[in-house]
């Protein structure tokens, strides 16, 4: 994961980045493998063939060129257990120093030097070994205290590597792999998009500037900036012999034409099994959803322009070296945002055959954690836990009807930032392992699953991974998908995706305008509190799958068939939400259909609004507030039919329920959602939470029957995520975690919540899979009581029949 760059961000001193200890890069290294031993495996971990691939990242400096073989063996005395019982693809992916410079430098010359930044933006590492404790101000003062002085060693920089080290080093891995009996391992190099490594610009950035776009806008009236590798941009002539360009670049040369080149000829050459475009490839934006334009794409030429520049150099880049794999990264914000944002169909991409491996960049504990980064308390809460987990769903079902492989990240910490998420807060990894390998899409052939894993990092600085990490994550990684590859169901609602509706909107882009189309952010605030979503599909497959309530996101502009099987779910009485502006982004007949229609052609600019609590809000959360602010572009609503309203904004109706003639719908304007960076996430709400317990608890409202597992109450104090699902041995599994930091500021960092139980499930017994565990069970209910950053799995046996 990588921070924004600081010319996108309003400060950052890169003085805090460069406290670093100059110790013998060889001594660490020594220390680190001197006591190492491959220690037998717990009788917890699988010895079964794991489905699926499984990938690791590790970057280039912790491994010796002058003592590349000790580094390897060193590496696989550690990490052997974690790949000898997978089925599918295995691999390690290099990072060799951040950028496209190592790719577009090399020359054919296997002794050619790889230049490579010397470290200095790497951050300050400490120990964290647990969450910080107390109030919102105690914990500010303890994070102070956590980074007032670095205790672990950090390396900075690079040896003195060249492109035949690197060859060693790609051979070395993979006949260590095969001595071990792991048969075909792959070795693969990152690039990505950015200027410079942590603050240092890449000499080929400095030589061909051409070559990065830049781009700029206003958010909240603060500037956004950067410059990204532009697959369309024209290369000016540069006459240096290159290992894939022998007669140099040529003027005006397609970026993506001479990557290409050069990338088949340095992979052929170093053995390079796979190449991982990281940050700011195809989504050039990271982190927030934004795109080079602004908040979303101006234009349906910008977007397609985009699109076809990417494809070009998707296509380029495996042409170039057919057996190599081609991987690529998500953006970690809204995957809605991919196409009306950054300007990328990233199906429409998938679709072409040329991309082989997607990776859900799910840093969620990264962003989620308060006080584990050096330089920000609040991080970036609106990429954490449950977000992740929501832009996953929707990616799988973006991808669900191509042949690229969907993989979820499992993050551990790294290798130059200073968060630390798999000693801070175990549990919570834990929660994300089981929960990202278990995102669903439910097919008209079945229950489809992420199709591997992806671990990052394996190293920081140079401290690999202890024994007792590796035994945690090759433990957790393989329950979790040898259980995911049985799911026959999955319990709660699930969210639809419409294609038509998204292409509809990109190819009508106009500048500043969108109708609230980000379903998996708006799932990702709901599902804070107990509403069991860890399934999506697509609309075109609604009469052909089932669920518990169908969720749909600005579906506006569908065609008749699609429109149809939407009133059809919702007239044979299954539960239907839908969230969108009913400003152009709901359709009219599926507006008269809810009850919630406006006047309105488009949303005005969004402001913070005075939000209103109807009797029917104070029925569904007792501790709602009477009023509260909400940040809201707001539209003139009405509401129609027999919906009722469950609160307004400045008057105007903006979530609404409809049980009328037998019917189960929701509607919900929703809040406007902007990134902010360091900020707690009640402020990037608009001061409340208000609005988005409201939303829970009108959609576990529709689950509340005697055949359907949901929440007996929605507590606005009391965030809590579950789900739920049944495997082929007739078991099933209820998930429950303790996600959130910062949007209670007191030291109460607990959370509790009663789960009502479907009848068939009323009488059978819970057994906890994970110690420490705290369950009150009833005949039709289950108390879950969690401590601060606490999971958990429970586990009853049912006929293989029921539900």
């Amino acid at each position: 994961m990588m921070l924004i760059p600081n010319q996108c961000r309003i400060v950052i001193s890169r003085g805090l980045m460069a406290i670093v200890f100059l110790f013998s890069a060889n001594l660490i290294a020594q220390s680190d493998c001197a006591n190492v031993r491959q220690p037998l495996a717990s009788k917890a971990e699988p010895q079964a063939p794991v489905p699926g691939d499984r990938w690791m990242e590790i970057d280039l400096y912790w491994f010796e060129e002058d003592e590349i073989a000790g580094s390897v063996s060193c590496f696989w005395d550690r990490f052997q257990r974690l790949y000898e019982h997978v089925a599918g693809d295995r691999g390690v992916i290099l990072n060799v120093g951040w950028t496209v410079g190592y790719i577009m430098e090399w020359s054919g010359e296997l002794d050619q030097r790889i230049s490579l930044p010397a470290g200095t933006g790497q951050q300050p590492w400490v120990e964290e070994s647990a969450p910080l404790a107390g109030s919102t101000q105690e914990r500010r003062r303890a994070w102070k205290v956590r980074f007032s002085t670095p205790s672990i060693l950090t390396r900075k920089g690079y040896g003195p590597w060249t492109y035949r080290d690197l060859r060693r080093l790609t051979d070395g891995l993979r006949e260590e792999a095969t001595k071990r009996g792991i048969a075909g391992f792959k070795v693969g190099s990152l690039v990505y998009a950015w200027v410079d490594a942590y603050g240092e610009v890449a000499p080929w950035a400095k030589a061909h500037p051409e070559a990065f776009t830049s781009w700029q806008f206003q958010r909240r009236g603060e500037a956004q900036s950067g410059r990204f590798f532009d697959p369309g941009a024209k290369l000016h002539r540069d006459s240096s012999r290159l290992g894939g360009l022998p007669q140099g670049i040529g003027e005006g040369m397609p970026a993506y034409k001479a990557f290409a080149a050069q990338w088949g000829s340095l992979s052929k050459a170093t053995g390079l099994d796979a190449i991982m475009l990281r940050d700011s490839f195809g989504m050039p934006v990271p982190y927030q959803r934004a795109g080079p334009h602004g908040i979303v794409e101006p234009s349906p030429e910008a977007i397609r322009e985009h699109t076809q520049d990417m494809s070009a150099f998707v296509r380029g880049v495996k042409a170039a070296n057919p057996q190599a794999l081609v991987m690529m990264y998500s953006n970690a914000a809204s995957a809605l945002g991919d196409w009306r944002s950054n300007g990328l169909d990233l199906e429409l991409i998938a679709l072409e055959g040329s991309l082989d491996v997607f990776v859900d960049q799910t840093w969620a504990g990264a962003w989620n954690e308060v006080g584990v980064r050096h330089n920000s308390f609040w991080n970036q809460p609106t990429l954490g836990w449950t977000y992740q987990l929501a832009s996953m769903l929707m990616h799988a079902a973006t991808l669900a009807d191509t042949k690229v492989k969907h993989y979820p990240l499992i993050e551990t910490f790294d290798a130059w930032e200073s968060w630390d998420v798999l000693h801070t807060v175990p549990e919570r990894l834990r929660w994300g392992i089981w929960t990202y390998s278990h995102a669903s899409v439910k097919t008209p052939t079945g229950i489809a699953v992420p199709a591997g894993s992806y671990i990052s990092w394996a190293n920081q600085g140079k401290r690999l991974l202890s024994s007792d990490d590796v035994a945690f994550l090759n433990t957790n990684i393989s329950q979790a998908v040898i259980d995911a590859h049985q799911i026959t169901d999955v319990f709660g609602p699930t969210l639809v995706y419409a294609r038509s509706s998204a292409r509809w909107q990109a190819e009508h882009a106009r500048p500043d305008h969108d109708v609230k189309e980000w379903l998996d952010e708006q799932i990702g605030s709901v599902v804070k509190w107990p509403v069991p979503i860890s399934s999506a599909t697509r609309i075109e497959w609604l009469p052909r799958v089932s669920s518990d309530l169908f969720i749909l996101g600005a579906p506006s502009h569908l065609s008749a068939e699609e429109d149809s099987f939407v009133t059809t779910a919702a007239r044979s009485r299954t539960p239907v939400a839908i969230f969108g502006s009913p400003a152009g982004g709901i359709d009219l007949n599926l507006q008269r259909l809810v009850g919630l229609r406006s006047t309105d052609a488009q949303s005005a600019s969004p402001a913070v609004q005075s939000g209103e609590a109807s009797s029917l809000a104070t029925q569904l959360v007792a501790d709602a507030p009477l009023q509260f602010p909400v940040l809201q572009s707001l539209s003139r609503n009405t509401v129609s039919g027999g919906a009722r309203s469950v609160y307004f904004v400045a008057g105007s109706p903006a979530l609404v329920r409809n049980e009328t003639d037998g019917v189960r719908l929701v509607a919900w304007d929703p809040p406007e959602f902007l990134d902010e960076w360091d900020k707690q996430l009640r402020d990037t709400w608009g001061g409340s939470a208000a609005p988005y317990a409201l939303a829970a608890a009108t959609v576990n409202s529709l689950l509340t029957n005697p055949t359907t597992l949901h929440a007996s109450a929605i507590d606005l104090q009391q965030t809590v995520n579950i789900s739920a699902w049944r495997t082929s041995d007739g078991k099933v599994h209820l998930l429950s975690a303790n996600l959130e930091e910062g949007l209670r500021d007191d030291a109460d960092a607990s959370r509790h919540t009663t789960i009502e139980l479907p009848s068939k499930w009323r009488n059978l017994r819970w057994n906890p899979l994970w110690p420490g565990a705290e369950i009150k069970q009833s005949s039709g209910s289950i108390d879950i009581n969690l401590e601060q950053a606490r999971s958990i799995q429970l586990e009853a046996v049912v006929e293989p029949a029921a539900k």
